[in-house]
């Protein structure tokens, strides 16, 4: 998706041109801001620890781990059980377009998105909450 692409979803959610243009601008400047290492954290949905894929833990993630907490009540997965995951990855593993469209569809979450379902970050933890 291009930065054309961006700014027709934006004006297609009834921004004006010159305000669409604004965001998609504060927008891009925000991802040339973010760090080449950045800590991440999500939620899911799994029975047990076994359920969780290691290797690939997920796409969809919060740079603020306590603003997950207080206003996320949706986790991905399937199970019983909720479980925030923290990992470690560099900025080149953040799927850049995807990023910057669900900002603009779904501004309120704050989300970065990575690519291969973050098949190379570092995991660094995995906690079970009640």
């Amino acid at each position: 998706m291009d930065k054309k692409e961006l700014l027709s979803k934006l004006i297609s959610m009834d921004y004006s041109l010159g305000d669409a243009t604004r965001e998609l601008k504060d927008l891009l400047s925000w991802f040339r801001s973010l760090p080449n290492e950045l800590t991440l954290s999500r939620l899911i949905k799994a029975n047990s620890f076994g359920d969780i894929k290691m290797d690939k833990p997920g796409s969809h993630y919060a740079m603020d781990k306590e603003e997950l907490m207080k206003s996320h009540s949706f986790a991905d997965g399937v199970g019983d059980k909720t479980f925030l995951i923290t990992v470690r990855t560099t900025k080149d593993q953040i799927d850049k377009e995807e990023t910057l469209s669900n900002r603009i569809l779904y501004p309120h979450e704050n989300e970065i998105t990575l690519k291969k379902k973050g098949k190379n970050v570092t995991l660094l933890s995995i906690k079970k909450l009640k």
